[in-house]
């Protein structure tokens, strides 16, 4: 029987203070645009300045999107599952079968000059010491995931490649 394990890989919480800057930057940013393009007419700076509240919302969507991010890596049997969620919704990207990994190796170890592979990032610290990467095929393609696992998730990432193997 393979071993089972699960880690999850959280961000900090987000900072009244990041959202507050968010806040006073794209308002400083609306002003700008209606102060700028109202000399053209009333309509050029209603327009401009909502486009550029679509613009600066869509930033702070993306800056909130990846705090709030969380990463769940679980091991099944002879599969790795990588899942992101967001408040309750959850979203599983990959599952690898252990059988179409070609390495796991550190991130400083593994060579980058090869254009045709895939590359995805399942981390949330900037520590690449930390970092590790499994290359595998997935319908004829060759992926690489980038993770973060803890000790005991890269032990039994390790032990369940072996059991696989015999």
């Amino acid at each position: 029987m393979a071993l089972i394990a699960k880690q999850t890989l959280r961000n900090k919480n987000i900072s009244f203070w990041k959202i507050l800057l968010m806040i006073v930057i794209t308002v400083i940013v609306m002003n700008g645009t209606l102060s700028l393009f109202a000399q053209y007419g009333p309509v050029f700076g209603s327009v401009a300045g909502l486009i550029s509240l679509l613009i600066c919302a869509l930033v702070c969507g993306i800056i909130i999107y990846k705090d709030l991010a969380y990463y769940n890596y679980r091991i099944i049997d002879d599969e790795i599952f990588l899942e992101r969620v967001i408040g309750r919704s959850n979203h599983i990207f990959f599952h690898i079968n252990l059988k179409d990994v070609r390495f796991i190796k550190p991130y400083k170890e593994v060579s980058w000059d090869e254009k045709d592979i895939k590359k995805y990032k399942f981390v949330v610290n900037k520590d690449k010491d930390n970092w590790y990467v499994i290359e595998f095929f997935k319908e004829k393609k060759v992926y690489r995931i980038i993770l973060e696992p803890d000790e005991n998730f890269l032990n039994a990432m390790f032990e369940n490649i072996k059991l696989g193997a015999k």
